[in-house]
């Protein structure tokens, strides 16, 4: 989700949104969860995507999985207002991810499709130690072999290419072993009224999952970030005000990789036993935004994370559950598998020096294509609107860029043959660990 201002109340874009919002519509309710005793009081909102296999063929056998998460939008802002016209759009996006024209797909090989084919091979791809062990869920991709594609459009080379499809579509079946190469996510999906703003949405979720893989995979040694309250604007502050408004501390990390975009890494501590550790990412082309970003993150996270933990069995599907890690680091007992963010002398570098940002007269997605471009990485983006996205006035996007690594909350396939785990650090600057020196542990970002 990626909403290009922080100002209240909502924007037009998202206030039309609203009408996907009825017993019979879209999403049949919305609603508003409960912040922990002595958390901070944002509003966080759920809208109830329910079972879309009525009106989607593509989705005969919808099950709510815990493995994949739960398909709900969130939203998460100071207004309660936005908040709920938020998590009503990240419905939508969730929705739009499960939809697919199969008529539309094309079945082939690589080599049938010629250099327009951006192909597996392009992809993170996991190593070999991964693919032999017993826990394997995926396989090494055989080019002779066919699988469906997406039509795309590469913003980096200006031209329509061809995607495999199971990259581009959540709840997507495997037609055939060829498409075991890769296990779906949602990274990259992004909507709003402007398809710029959505695309670029989009782009920047990549680079922040790009981080915080590079992050905890590499156990990189950021430097924390110091934030002057002076220096915020009126609206950043109050997030920032209300963000450390209670007794949870929270630190901040400077994950901007050689991409050079802002992201922001943060953990909160607290004397909670169940969510001592809390950790969350957000990118933005403004380190103002991405901070106030963070601050909501925390908050709908500790609802989601409490609300999992709390359940009959927690760690059922650790390796392969989105929140299964989150929860299992949560605990006060395992402070220790951070120690690498916690502990040790660092530099710290002020809020509004990370990263690189456009010029006033610069184009922010051209700008931003630009610097991934110059570090060899394409970015690539798909059309997913749905009918009941533009009734609405919005645009639904997946974007792509096959060189950056991906954010996998399966264990066994962390994708750690992909050149970027161990050139990106490099050129930050910052210690290596090859393969068998990989952090180990779960992924506790959810």
């Amino acid at each position: 989700m990626y909403i290009s201002d922080l100002k209240e109340p909502s924007p037009a874009g998202l206030r039309r949104a609203r009408r996907l919002q009825s017993p019979y519509g879209l999403v049949s309710r919305a609603f508003r969860l409960p912040n922990g005793e002595t958390e901070p009081p944002f509003a966080i909102y759920t809208a109830a995507l329910d079972n879309p296999s009525a009106v989607l063929s593509t989705q005969r056998n919808w099950s709510h999985s815990n493995a994949q998460g739960n398909f709900d939008g969130a939203g998460g802002a100071i207004d309660p207002v936005r908040a709920r016209d938020i998590s009503v759009v990240e419905s939508l996006e969730r929705y739009s991810s499960c939809t697919w024209d199969e008529a539309a797909l094309i079945m082939a090989t690589q080599a049938e499709l010629g250099d327009a084919a951006v192909g597996p091979d392009r992809f993170p791809r996991c190593s070999k130690r991964e693919l032999a062990a017993d826990t394997a869920t995926l396989i090494e991709h055989d080019p002779r072999l066919p699988i469906r594609w997406q039509r795309a459009w590469s913003l980096t080379r200006g031209r329509e290419v061809f995607v495999p499809a199971n990259l581009v579509y959540l709840r997507f079946p495997v037609h055939s072993q060829a498409e075991l190469f890769t296990h779906p996510i949602s990274t990259g999906t992004a909507a709003h009224s402007d398809i710029h703003e959505a695309v670029l949405g989009g782009l920047l979720e990549v680079v922040e999952r790009d981080s915080i893989s590079l992050t905890w995979l590499q156990r990189l040694h950021l430097p924390s970030i110091e934030v002057d309250e002076a220096l915020l604007r009126p609206a950043t502050r109050e997030y920032h005000r209300m963000g450390t408004s209670s007794d949870i501390e929270v630190r901040l990390f400077n994950a901007t990789t050689d991409f050079g975009i802002p992201v922001i890494y943060g953990i909160q501590l607290s004397q909670d036993p169940v969510l001592a550790q809390v950790v969350a990412a957000t990118c933005d082309l403004d380190p103002e935004r991405a901070l106030a970003k963070i601050h909501r993150e925390f908050s709908s996270l500790r609802i989601a994370l409490r609300a999992h933990a709390a359940s009959p069995d927690p760690f059922a599907m650790l390796g392969v559950s989105v929140v299964g890690g989150a929860v299992l680091h949560a605990q006060a007992s395992h402070r220790g598998v951070f120690d690498f963010l916690l502990e040790g002398e660092r530099p710290t570098v002020p809020l509004h020096e990370i990263g690189q940002t456009p010029e006033p007269q610069e184009d922010p997605l051209s700008w931003a294509v630009d610097r991934l471009a110059q570090r060899g990485a394409e970015v690539i983006a798909v059309d997913i609107t749905t009918d009941e996205a533009r009734q609405v006035g919005m645009h639904v996007v997946k974007v792509l860029v096959p060189e950056a690594m991906p954010l996998s909350f399966v264990h066994s396939a962390r994708y750690l043959a992909t050149p970027r785990l161990y050139a990106a650090p490099a050129a930050m600057g910052l210690e290596v660990h090859g393969e068998e020196d990989i952090n180990p542990e779960f992924q506790p970002f959810a």
